[in-house]
């Protein structure tokens, strides 16, 4: 029989620095609260009332005796506060070169997309999938000592991806994206936890990620190895999805980085420094991107006019954001594709030159 560990298996870098932390504030504390006690039980007894009328003598008490339990306590907190800023920042902050995986939590389960286009639905009610979503079914598949980089939304309510073996969890928030990474060390296979209730079915959203050797995690994204159970050929990369999706939408006509451009060139976007109209700038990071998808009109660029239309999620999904940011993340230089249809301007932009200003394209 298979008992539950009163400490769950460490398996990860950030699981290593997690515990030494939580056992030096756990250790700490306990001997502090010990002495305390100990302390409190030797002064009942030691100055209990006894026979005797005595009054108590009058005590005016010692600076040095202050500036000692204040000066020592104060240094221990910050000790943990030290060691807890070097955990958080390697937490937060993954490496350059960490793989992408994107992660879409949806009552009941979870939905990982790799970079490559290689899906997998972790968890869940199979009575509640589509056709497609019952045969991906299977692990998160992750590579040996080489860092990951979860990217992760929800399409309802809130979720939470819990990891105890990587000691790691992070609420899944509709409507936002949220980030954390992982460097597994160890072979095997970790449980994945919804750590936050979400509903009916919120038990069965539950997983596994399987640490594999470099070459097996190779085999598993172009659809060879078996790890999942079933095959699940690759449909091409995400970014390849997004500029399709990108072309279906029509967003060539408008950002065409050329000099009949209506909006800003997006090649080499991620990442820079972008100016707002008015003063101040923003970072094109995901939330940047996918926020002046759904509400452009929001932070207008220097030097461009607010004539996109917003698209919602009934016109744009999670999944096909998740493309959208995939594509102009990888655009580089000169990879604008060439518009060589005719196609009406989008809904809401001006047609004509002075509906549109006489704000120079050349602008950024």
């Amino acid at each position: 029989m298979n008992l539950l560990p009163l400490v769950p298996e460490r398996a990860s870098t950030l699981a290593d620095q997690f515990e030494f932390l939580f056992w030096y504030m756990s250790i700490t504390m306990g001997l502090v609260g010990l002495g305390v006690y100990a302390a409190l039980a030797y002064f009942c007894v030691r100055y209990r009332r006894g026979q005797g009328t005595g009054s108590t003598p009058r005590i005016l008490g010692s600076t040095r005796l202050e500036l000692t339990w204040t000066i020592i306590p104060l240094f221990v907190f910050l000790t943990f506060y030290a060691w807890g800023v070097m955990v958080y920042d390697h937490h937060t902050h993954a490496p350059a070169d960490a793989e992408e995986v994107f992660i879409i939590g949806k009552q009941w389960m979870w939905k990982a997309q790799y970079a490559n286009g290689q899906r997998v639905i972790i968890g869940g009610n199979p009575r509640n999938m589509t056709e497609a979503e019952r045969n991906s079914i299977g692990k998160l598949v992750l590579p040996i000592n080489r860092p990951v980089k979860l990217t992760l939304t929800s399409e309802d309510v809130i979720h939470d991806f819990g990891v105890p073996a990587f000691r790691s969890k992070v609420d899944v928030l509709p409507g936002r994206y949220t980030s954390v990474w992982y460097q597994p060390t160890k072979l095997g296979e970790y449980h994945i936890y919804c750590d936050q209730y979400c509903g009916t079915w919120h038990s069965l959203m539950v997983g596994k990620i399987a640490v594999v050797q470099e070459d097996e995690y190779r085999k598993f994204l172009q659809g060879y190895e078996p790890l999942q159970g079933s095959d699940n050929p690759v449909d091409g990369s995400l970014a390849q999805q997004g500029q399709q999706l990108f072309l279906k939408l029509q967003c060539i006509n408008c950002h065409s980085a050329d000099a009949k451009a209506r909006a800003p060139v997006l090649e080499g976007l991620y990442g820079s420094t972008v100016p707002l109209a008015g003063g101040g700038k923003e970072v094109a990071d995901d939330h940047y991107i996918i926020e002046s998808i759904r509400r452009p009109r929001l932070k207008q660029v220097e030097g461009w006019e607010k004539i996109m239309p917003a698209y919602d999620e009934s016109q744009v999904s999670a999944d096909e954001m998740n493309a959208l940011v995939a594509y102009i993340r990888k655009l580089g230089r000169g990879q604008t594709p060439k518009n060589n249809q005719q196609f009406p301007p989008p809904v809401g932009a001006p047609t004509t030159p002075t509906e549109r200003g006489t704000t120079s394209p050349e602008k950024k």
